[in-house]
């Protein structure tokens, strides 16, 4: 059961990978609420299950432009101050 989802969890991250390669958000090149859905995924929930995202730099460079975004730093710092989000 496990290598079974290790695989799955492969195929959605090089599928997220591809997507990233082709737009610099998820739903092309205007940043919406698909993207502030799935950085809560490749952020928070990271804490929780540990991903190595360094073979994927397209979605790192993804999570770079959204940490750098002054509301994203406004809504972490009132929702969480002590958490330190994996942007990387």
């Amino acid at each position: 059961m496990l290598v079974a989802l290790q695989g799955r969890l492969a195929r959605i991250f090089a599928l997220v990978e591809a997507r990233l390669g082709d737009a610099p958000w998820f739903a092309g090149s205007e940043f919406t609420a698909a993207d502030i859905m799935s950085v809560v995924s490749l952020t928070t929930m990271r804490l929780f299950q540990p991903v190595d995202l360094a073979p994927f730099p397209n979605i790192r460079a993804c999570l770079q432009r959204v940490g750098e975004r002054p509301a994203y730093r406004r809504a972490m710092a009132h929702a969480d101050p002590d958490l330190t989000p994996m942007l990387d």
